[in-house]
């Protein structure tokens, strides 16, 4: 478990701007808290944001001042955080394509931090409604009130912690990581979802309507696709399966929540513009690979998730109908 403050915080934004260093990361993100009325240091003058200060909190050798984490904490600049990162932070500092990047990193930090979980489902939340400023700017002043000092060094386990990090090893190396199962020569059932929306990304290729898989034969190419893609959708079923019987059952949520953080983490990529429904799905696939996935949840699927599983994720997700690679007009 990692502690949510400025220095965590900081770093990832970092991920997500064009050219950035610790001092403009901190005047930028400070001013709104710093420039509120009634903000003073211990000396009764308005605080200002220079190197020295930027570097130490960074570093963390020293921690926020007590005076602005009370005023980080003030309703009034909570319900204007998201207008100060529209007006001043999204598309001027961050960048376009750093920014998934930057998200995919954010979420992983908050689901792994101290922060309540009350607090991580409120800001998740701002991000699968697709307020990014708010999920921004709220997660920084969650971050500015925790204790910037600590630091997310290796700590020595005290005997019980110890004991069990060793037996969830023992349990990693007893469970090797399955087999793969291999895709049926005929679409099942639950292949559906995704695959008629393959047969739509190949046919806008084409111009030609695909029903079944031999339909692709005339275009060799596509069908090799085609075939890998289910080899991934079933990577990832057989994580479903084996997990299923394998995890204790307070944990049998497990494989929801890795559906859960690879949506998070490639609906940014998904959302931008492009110019067929192959290249979206291209790019959400090449993204998802580099989710980073929460320290909990690789625990809870053993270490499992790679690659090609992450990409069956999303095709899961297709089937789900919280992804798409067409668009149509009630999209």
């Amino acid at each position: 478990m990692q502690v949510f403050n400025y220095a965590a915080y900081a770093r990832v934004f970092a991920l997500g701007v064009s050219k950035s260093n610790m001092t403009m990361i901190a005047k930028v993100l400070f001013e709104p808290i710093i420039n509120a009325e009634g903000v003073f240091n211990r000396f009764g003058d308005p605080y200002t944001i220079n190197s020295q200060n930027a570097k130490a909190w960074y570093d963390q050798t020293a921690d926020i001042p007590e005076n602005i984490k009370i005023a980080a904490g003030r309703q009034e600049i909570a319900d204007h955080i998201g207008e100060y990162f529209i007006s001043k932070i999204m598309g001027i500092v961050t960048n376009a394509n750093k920014e998934p990047e930057m998200y995919s990193r954010m979420i992983a930090l908050i689901r792994d931090s101290n922060l309540p979980l009350e607090v991580q489902k409120e800001l998740l939340e701002y991000y699968q409604d697709d307020t990014r400023e708010e999920f921004l700017g709220r997660a920084f002043l969650y971050a500015v009130v925790g204790d910037n000092t600590i630091k997310p060094t290796e700590i020595e386990d005290e005997p019980v912690e110890g004991d069990i990090k060793a037996f969830k090893e023992l349990i990693k190396k007893s469970q090797k990581k399955p087999k793969r199962m291999q895709p049926p020569d005929e679409v099942e059932e639950h292949e559906l979802g995704y695959v008629s929306e393959l047969y739509r990304v190949y046919g806008e290729l084409t111009g030609e309507e695909y029903v079944r898989p031999e339909d692709l034969d005339c275009h060799p190419k596509y069908r090799r696709k085609f075939d890998k893609q289910r080899k991934d959708y079933y990577a990832d079923e057989t994580i479903h399966h084996e997990l299923r019987d394998t995890i204790r059952l307070d944990e049998a949520e497990g494989f929801d929540l890795l559906k859960d953080e690879v949506y998070d983490g490639v609906i940014t990529t998904r959302d931008k513009d492009y110019d067929t429904g192959f290249s979206r799905m291209t790019a959400v696939m090449e993204h998802a690979t580099e989710i980073p996935l929460s320290h909990n949840l690789q625990d809870r699927t053993l270490d499992w998730v790679g690659p090609g599983e992450k990409k069956g994720v999303c095709h899961m997700l297709v089937n789900d109908d919280r992804l798409r690679w067409m668009e149509d007009d009630n999209d």
